[in-house]
């Protein structure tokens, strides 16, 4: 490095490997500090990158016949162009002062070196212009200067994107994920499954909730539990529970208890990632099934500027806004506020007439601040309020006969709702090599919920009913250190991850249930006066996790890319018994790995074979007194990945092999105990297809899941797990006219199928598969304003999702909303 009189940056890169010793690093850290600092990597060899690629370029070969390789991350514009230039060969100068602030979106995919160049630039306002073959200048374009090149009119070949892991989604298919390896990674670079649901595609299906947002993804279920009025997300993958211990946001995980569940707010966030398979090694304990990822939206430099208007059957009302952009020229200071507002009623009234409700009120503020073009600290808050009627619609028993009562109680089954979180994001680019980051999340959820609920029918006349109610409170605090490297040794490209994260989360809750009077099918009359019975529960339970981990991802040749990792934990769960005046400790830890190794091919095609494997601590003692230890999994999975240069799509299949052990189940000596020796295992193959290209967008996902328990001491040996089901497949596709007078309108469908699943352990009884009809239709009137109605359960089919006990859930039926969005 060193510093030039004009000030002026110049970031030069050459051909030869990048020695780390210690005296090399010493020296590029103590430049890299250097206010005005000319960045070069490796020594004085940026001069001789062209010499050594065999000759000066004319422009015409570098922009057409040398497309190459660049994985470059959203992150300050000046390390972009590092990074660029280390690969390239090509000099940039610039003057400090007209990066300061500004980030680029980075690139990804192969390209030439100019298009890669005019893809980092997007959205700086910048201009570059070739002084000579080998060497650029960035400016900011003066009025009438005709020779720099504008990026607005540069037409980008090859498959590219400006897509970060974080942020939006540019159509249906994203190119980059940071669930799947804690690091902006391709996701075609992920040894593991991957799935993305962005904004776009969030607002084309206008998903509602968590589980309208993913159900278009393979190996997921989230409808066991049918049209669920208390607002809850139940979520399977590939055969296994992913929301009580895979719940996550922004990296940091929610933890989940009893009915003090965080809610998600759709609106609120950018996009949805979903890692299918054991996460151990990079996020400590889960089920085997693998996590759920959100994204909070963040603060833009690009003014955002949203009002939404909705109105729907069962006397929907909601308006939502999402405003934000830079508060000064220099972008230094970006705020966004986005808010939801709900009034509505459900799908069905009681009885005696009394409506039902489902209300909510949602606000985030969100603020970035940009000190440096190396360092963004981002503030994030939300508040949550739902008022919500708790009863699950019309009964129907075991038999899968509906009858038309409702046998809630008005004026008692209702949940209270009430959550917030305050935390933030903080990152810091040290040099081209070595960044770090911190997140920090403070969650807060406190529900009081109380409904009474038909248990089943004494005759054909008579619905038995119970009381339940469930206050519960919980309080979490999350933080996640990471430090990242990345540097090249000679063919070889390192990105080397450490972190530490710790939890902790408190619960204070009670569990009441009784016997509430029975009701008449034939003529229901309500009781109208329900007491909350005595608690046969109460308990505060403490969660303390502390992990420590460690990832290489070894990238050969541009060709194979190595992925290793591990982490070790150590959990402590504590539990006051309230009621018994009786305190519990149980200490657990466990180390998980997770190996995979892929190859990538010019035409896009990625395959990859992995190991991954998790752990779930257990609470509880057998007979004998010994503390049961963490259940375990592990997973072998092989693979392919397409990602077709040139267009925006990605095609994805998996086959795997995951198994849980360590499962509880009825000790054959002690009937009311329980011993360790019970096994699932989990097999399938999934297929996913996303993509979008001159008009349409599409989503479809078919999965094939061969569950068993293999081992167990109970009736459900050699048997399907309940509730999974051997076949879902789903498919989205919508279609907007491009031109003529019909541009703007726009169609789309979508259908859903989940397959028969079994009712209980013993496979009795099996739920039939059901399909249900999606749609949507829209008309874009102007780059301002656009109409759009969605329709799910378009035919209002009345289907069974599962049965349980001695009542049966059933599927929400038609619900039609229609959409007025604003922006300008």
């Amino acid at each position: 490095m060193g510093i030039k009189n004009d000030g002026t940056r110049r970031a030069r890169a050459g051909a030869r490997p990048l020695l780390l010793t210690a005296t090399a690093l010493a020296v590029a850290a103590a430049a890299c500090l250097t206010p005005g600092a000319a960045a070069r990597a490796g020594g004085k060899v940026g001069g001789e990158a062209g010499g050594e690629a065999g000759g000066v370029w004319d422009r015409a070969q570098l922009v057409q016949n040398t497309e190459r390789r660049f994985d470059i991350p959203a992150q300050p514009l000046a390390q972009a162009l590092l990074s660029f230039s280390r690969a390239t060969g090509i000099e940039l100068f610039f003057d400090d002062a007209l990066a300061r602030g500004l980030r680029s979106p980075g690139v990804d995919g192969e390209l030439a070196p100019e298009a890669a160049l005019a893809r980092l630039l997007d959205g700086t306002g910048l201009t570059y212009r070739f002084t000579n073959p080998t060497t650029v200048t960035l400016e900011k374009p003066a009025a009438g200067d005709e020779s720099a090149i504008r990026l607005g009119t540069v037409t980008v070949q090859g498959s590219g994107t400006g897509e970060a892991a974080r942020g939006p989604v540019e159509g249906f298919a994203a190119s980059r994920t940071r669930a799947g390896s804690k690091t902006d990674t391709p996701i075609v670079e992920v040894p593991q499954s991957v799935s993305v649901v962005g904004r776009e595609e969030l607002e084309r299906r206008n998903a509602q909730t968590l589980s309208e947002a993913i159900q278009y993804t393979p190996g997921v279920r989230t409808d066991a539990f049918g049209a669920d009025p208390r607002g809850y997300d139940f979520v399977d993958i590939r055969g296994f529970d992913a929301i009580t211990n895979g719940n996550f946001r922004d990296g940091l995980r929610m933890v989940g208890s009893r009915f003090a569940v965080f809610t998600t707010e759709p609106y609120g966030m950018e996009r949805f990632e979903v890692l299918r398979g054991p996460a151990g090694a990079l996020y400590g304990q889960a089920d085997p099934a693998g996590i759920v990822d959100r994204a909070t939206k963040r603060p833009t430099a690009e003014p955002i500027r949203e009002i939404q208007g909705q109105v729907g059957n069962w006397h929907r009302f909601q308006g939502a806004f999402d405003l934000g952009g830079a508060l000064d020229e220099d972008e230094t200071v970006l705020v966004r506020l986005t808010g939801l507002g709900r009034e509505s009623g459900t799908e069905f009234d009681y009885n005696d007439g009394t409506a039902m409700h489902n209300d909510r009120l949602f606000v985030a503020p969100a603020v970035t601040w940009r000190p440096s073009d190396s360092t963004e600290l981002t503030l994030l808050a939300d508040y949550l309020k739902d008022e919500r009627s708790t009863d699950f619609g019309p009964f129907g028993g075991i038999d899968r006969v509906r009858t038309d009562v409702i046998a809630g109680e008005p004026g008692f089954d209702e949940a209270h709702h009430e959550q917030y979180s305050v935390g933030y994001l903080f990152s810091h680019q040290v040099d081209e090599v070595f960044a770090v980051r911190q997140n920090v999340r403070y969650f807060h959820v406190d529900v009081d919920l109380h409904y009474v609920y038909p248990e089943a029918k004494l005759d054909d006349d008579t619905i038995y009913r119970s009381i339940w109610a469930a206050p519960d409170v919980l309080s979490q605090f999350a933080i996640d250190n990471q430090a990242e490297a990345r540097f090249s040794l000679g063919p070889v490209d390192q990105t080397l991850l450490v972190g530490l994260d710790w939890s902790r989360a408190s619960e204070r809750y009670s569990n009441h249930y009784g016997p509430a009077p029975t009701l008449s099918i034939s003529d229901p009359v309500y009781a109208g006066d329900i007491t909350i019975p005595a608690p046969y529960r109460s308990a505060i339970e403490t969660l303390d996790q502390l992990g420590v981990y460690a990832q290489d991802q070894i990238e050969l040749y541009d060709r194979v890319v190595v992925t290793l990792g591990g982490r070790q934990d150590w959990v402590d769960h504590r539990t006051e018994d309230r009621l018994a005046d009786a305190t519990t400790d149980q200490d657990s830890s466990a180390f998980t790995g997770r190996a995979g190794v892929s190859y990538q091919f010019d035409v896009g095609l990625a395959p990859y074979v992995s190991y991954a494997e998790g752990f779930l601590p257990q609470t509880g003692a057998d007979a004998a007194g010994n503390a049961f230890e963490p259940e375990r999994s592990h997973q072998y999975e092989v693979g392919i990945k397409y990602q077709p240069p040139g267009l925006d799509a990605i095609f994805t299949a998996a086959a795997f092999d995951l198994t849980k052990t360590n499962v509880l189940t009825p000790d054959p000596n002690n009937p009311n105990l329980s011993v360790q020796t019970g096994e699932i295992r989990s097999r399938g193959i999934e297929l996913e297809a996303k993509g979008s290209w001159n008009g349409f967008n599409l989503t479809a996902a078919y999965s094939y899941l061969d569950s068993e328990v293999t081992e167990s001491n109970g009736s459900d040996l050699g048997k399907r797990p309940i509730e999974v089901p051997e076949h879902i497949a789903s498919g989205w596709l919508d279609y907007t006219v491009q031109n003529g007078f019909l541009e703007g309108f726009g169609l789309g469908g979508g259908l859903r199928y989940i397959g028969p699943s079994y009712d209980d352990a013993a496979n009795t009884s099996e739920t039939p598969g059901y399909v249900v009809a999606d749609a949507m239709l829209r008309y874009d009137l102007d780059d301002q304003l656009s109409l759009q109605v969605n329709a799910t359960n378009l035919f209002d089919r009345e289907y069974v999702t599962t049965c349980a006990g001695l009542v049966c859930y059933w599927g929400e039926g038609r619900q039609v909303i229609g959409t007025v969005t604003w922006r300008w």
